[in-house]
C-alpha cells in the first residue's frame, strides 16, 4: 500500500507529506483516530515512502526496499502490537506474516490480555533504534494500539522519545489518546484520523484484492461499519452473529419493559453470547443510533436508502422524532463505553446492565418531556 493509495485521509497524508518535503520530519508521530480508519496501514506506509529507493515519499512499491516493507520483512521497519505475554516469538513472527497476507491483524486472544510489556519496548524499540539503519536511510517503528503499553513500558518509551537516535521515526497508533500518559503524548506530533464514509470503505474493501471483497460483500459490510474499514473487515468475518430484529427490540424497550426484564436480559446476553457475539452485538446498537441520525439529519425520503434498519423505518422515525443530538450522543457514548468494557473484560453482566438502563432512562426521559406515559 502507498501513501496514494489510502482513502479518506487527506488531511493526515497531507501532514506527512509537507513535512517531508520541507524536511521537517518530526521524530516521533501520533496517529490518533477512530479504530479500523487506516491509521496503521497509513503509518506502514509512509515507513515504506521514507526508504523508498526512488526519489521523493513515493513508495514505489517495486524496488526491492518496497518489497521487504509490503511483506513486513524490511529490517529497518518494525511493527509492534499488543500480544499476549504468553505469546513467542514464532507466534507473533506468524501474526505478521498473517498480517501481510491478509491485510488485516486478528486482534482476538480470547481471554488472554494483550498488552505492549517493558520487555517488548526494550527488546524491539529501544535496542533496534540504537543501531544504524541496515538498508534505508530510515529506521521506522511503528506501536500499534500504543495505549496498550503497560506504565512500565511508556516510562521506557519515553527516554527514547526525550533523546531520539539519529533517522529514527517513532509512530504511535491509538484510539484512545487519553489513555496514554501526557508526557509520552507531548512528545508527539499529533496526526488526526477521521472516519470514513461508506462510499469510501466499500471502495477500500474492493481495492486491497486481500480481502477478497466482491461487491455485494462489500457494500453489505460497508453499511454495518460505522466509518471504519477495520469493523467492515471483523463484520463480514463473522457473518450475522445477531438477528436485527432482536436488537431493533432493544433498542425500542420491547424487552426490557421493567427492572426485572432489563436485568434479565442483561445477565441472558453475559450468558449467552461469547465477548466476540457480545462486541458485535454492541456494534449494531451503535448502528442503530447512526440510523437514527441520518433520519434527523436528512429525512426519510433521502436516509431510507442508507439505512441498515430499513425493515424499522417506524420505529426508527419514532426515535427520530423523540430524541435530540445531545441525547443520541450520550447513548452513543454509553454504548461506545461498554464496547470498550467488554473488550478488557469487564463483568459482562454489569456493562449489559448498565448500558440497558442508561438506554431505558433516556427513553423515560425524553417520554417524559413529551407528555407520554412511556415504559423503561
Amino acid at each position: 500500500m502507498s501513501l496514494a493509495r489510502i482513502k479518506g485521509q487527506d488531511k493526515a497524508i497531507g501532514l506527512l507529506r509537507a513535512a517531508f518535503e520541507s524536511e521537517r520530519l518530526s521524530h516521533a508521530y501520533l496517529f490518533q483516530g477512530p479504530d479500523g480508519v487506516g491509521k496503521e496501514t497509513t503509518a506502514l506506509a509512509f515507513a515504506k515512502a521514507l526508504n523508498c529507493e526512488e526519489e521523493g515519499l513515493s513508495g514505489c512499491g517495486t524496488c526491492a526496499s518496497c518489497r521487504m516493507a509490503e511483506g513486513l520483512s524490511h529490517p529497518d521497519i518494525h511493527l509492534i502490537f499488543p500480544v499476549p505475554g504468553t505469546l513467542k516469538p514464532a507466534e507473533r513472527r506468524e501474526l505478521l506474516v498473517g498480517y501481510a497476507r491478509d491485510g488485516y491483524r486478528e486482534q482476538d486472544f480470547g481471554r488472554k490480555t494483550a498488552i505492549i510489556s517493558v520487555e517488548t519496548v526494550l527488546s524491539e524499540v529501544v535496542a533496534k533504534s540504537n543501531q544504524r539503519p541496515y538498508l534505508g536511510p530510515w529506521k521506522v517503528f511503528v506501536l500499534a494500539d500504543a495505549d496498550m503499553m503497560t506504565t512500565e513500558a511508556a516510562n521506557t518509551l519515553l527516554k527514547t522519545l526525550e533523546e531520539p537516535p539519529d533517522r529514527t521515526v517513532i509512530i504511535l497508533t491509538t484510539s484512545r489518546p487519553n489513555a496514554l500518559p501526557v508526557t509520552v503524548v507531548s512528545r508527539c506530533q499529533k496526526i488526526p484520523f477521521a472516519s470514513l464514509g461508506r462510499d469510501v470503505v466499500e471502495e477500500v474493501l474492493l481495492a486491497d484484492p486481500r480481502l477478497g471483497f466482491d461487491e455485494a460483500r462489500a457494500r453489505a459490510a460497508s453499511l454495518l461499519a460505522q466509518g471504519s474499514v477495520g469493523v467492515a473487515v471483523r463484520t463480514d468475518k463473522q457473518g450475522p452473529m445477531v438477528d436485527l430484529k432482536r436488537v431493533a427490540d432493544l433498542m425500542v424497550g420491547r424487552r426490557t419493559k421493567d427492572v426485572a426484564s432489563l436485568v434479565n436480559e442483561a445477565t441472558g446476553l453475559a450468558f449467552r453470547l461469547g465477548r466476540t457475539e457480545q462486541q458485535r452485538l454492541l456494534d449494531l446498537m451503535l448502528l442503530w443510533y447512526r440510523d437514527v441520525l441520518k433520519l434527523s439529519e436528512r429525512g426519510k425520503e433521502a436516509a431510507t436508502p442508507h439505512l441498515l434498519y430499513s425493515g424499522h423505518l417506524a420505529e426508527l422515525t419514532d426515535t427520530a422524532d423523540a430524541m435530540d443530538v445531545e441525547t443520541l450522543g450520550r447513548l452513543i457514548d454509553k454504548v461506545n463505553d461498554a464496547r470498550r468494557a467488554i473488550e478488557r473484560y469487564s463483568n459482562p453482566t454489569i456493562v449489559f446492565t448498565s448500558v440497558l438502563l442508561d438506554m431505558a432512562v433516556a427513553r423515560k426521559e425524553t417520554a417524559t418531556k413529551r407528555g407520554i406515559n412511556h415504559a423503561a
